[in-house]
């Protein structure tokens, strides 16, 4: 093996070798807020539907917040706009009067900017009953791993070839030079 060829080769070792390294040692979701709690919690029952559903996040969110909360019916309970107050975001909710379940989609915006979105449920037992029309298809409202990071996968795939190019760039004066 010539030495262009083994210095190809090398160089497209150490870029594998960093890019492994740095998906190994990157934490799943850095600097994202994430939901930790709920009142009502995800999957409780409570008897009636409160007056205020309040979504809490390990890190502060920041303005617009968006929640809807939808009866099993698929009305929209929600009153008015939601609230931030540091990590807590809050909405007003008119009693529908409709037992059964609740779904409470939120969006939010991290303090690092990128935006959240979620689902919680929650059953409510008092009221009357009325047959579904909400679609319950909770896994479409949620983003695949690959579309939550597509701009991380894009920076590091410049950041490798921007490394290729630094790496080989001496190899390639020195091919001139010689020849």
């Amino acid at each position: 093996m010539n030495r262009a060829a083994r210095s190809v080769r090398d160089a497209a070792l150490v870029c594998v070798s960093v890019v492994g390294l740095l998906l190994l040692s990157s934490p799943a979701a850095v600097g994202h807020a994430a939901l930790v709690s709920s009142s009502p919690e995800d999957g409780s029952t409570v008897a009636t539907l409160p007056a205020e559903i309040v979504l809490t996040f390990n890190e502060r969110v920041t303005t617009p917040a968006f929640v809807v909360v939808e009866a099993p019916d698929g009305t929209d309970v929600t009153a008015g706009e939601a609230r931030t107050d540091g990590v807590a975001v809050r909405a007003r909710l008119d009693d529908a009067e409709i037992a059964g379940e609740y779904r409470a989609s939120y969006r939010v915006v991290s303090a690092d900017g990128h935006p959240i979105s979620g689902s919680v449920f929650f059953t409510v037992t008092e009221g009357r009953t009325v047959d579904k029309t909400r679609a319950d298809d909770q896994e479409a409202h949620q983003e695949s791993f690959l579309h939550a990071h597509r701009a991380h996968f894009l920076w590091g795939a410049a950041g490798v070839v921007a490394a290729a190019a630094l790496l080989l760039w001496p190899r390639r004066r020195e091919d001139k030079e010689s020849s």
